[in-house]
């Protein structure tokens, strides 16, 4: 619903920021990761967000990067993982960090976030594998084309899991590592 709020920054803490813009002042809950990130009262930024909908409360969480926004968004479908707890893993390691835990299944870095115990921590790295191929960077430079996040991004759009996707994806880079978006889109949804 919403992609980025651009506004003058109002207040500033580690974990909240309120940007105005068009006379309304939005407050966003802020990962630690994204908060160095986001300037002082007084100046402007654009922040990405996603909207948290509950019955009882609407929330904006925001972002500094879009790494960052996709690592929260696949965290928030795995299973025993909520918004709160996603937050915590942003605010306890980069993105960076956070997928080569992941790729050497380390468990005790997961275990040091608070709130992630010994078995969240093993079915984390467990229905993660393969997040970095579909993370976009914020550097087109690092990934050759940025194809793999935005094929699987497309995936998801259509209604495939974000797990799913990811395994598709893979699938499809391992016939064709330098496939195109659309050409990889075809080949995971065969």
């Amino acid at each position: 619903m919403y992609n980025h709020i651009r506004g003058t920054v109002v207040h500033k803490s580690p974990s909240r920021a309120v940007l105005e813009a068009g006379g309304i002042g939005y407050e966003l809950t802020i990962p630690l990761s994204s908060s160095g990130r986001v300037p002082p009262p007084g100046n402007e930024a654009t922040v990405l967000v996603h909207l948290i909908v509950r019955e009882d409360e609407l929330r904006l969480i925001g972002f500094a990067s879009e790494e960052e926004r996709s690592l929260f968004r696949r965290l928030i479908d795995l299973s025993g993982v909520g918004p709160a707890m996603a937050l915590q893993i942003l605010s306890g390691m980069t993105p960076q960090e956070f997928l080569q835990a992941v790729e050497r299944q380390d468990a005790g870095a997961l275990k040091k976030i608070k709130g992630v115990g010994e078995k969240t921590a093993k079915r984390i790295i467990l229905e993660m594998k393969g997040a970095k191929t579909i993370l976009p960077r914020d550097d087109p430079g690092t990934a050759p084309s940025g194809a793999p996040g935005e094929a699987a991004q497309a995936l998801v759009a259509l209604g495939v899991s974000p797990n799913e996707a990811a395994q598709r994806v893979e699938r499809a880079l391992r016939d064709a590592p330098d496939a195109t978006v659309e050409e990889l889109i075809r080949a995971a949804l065969r």
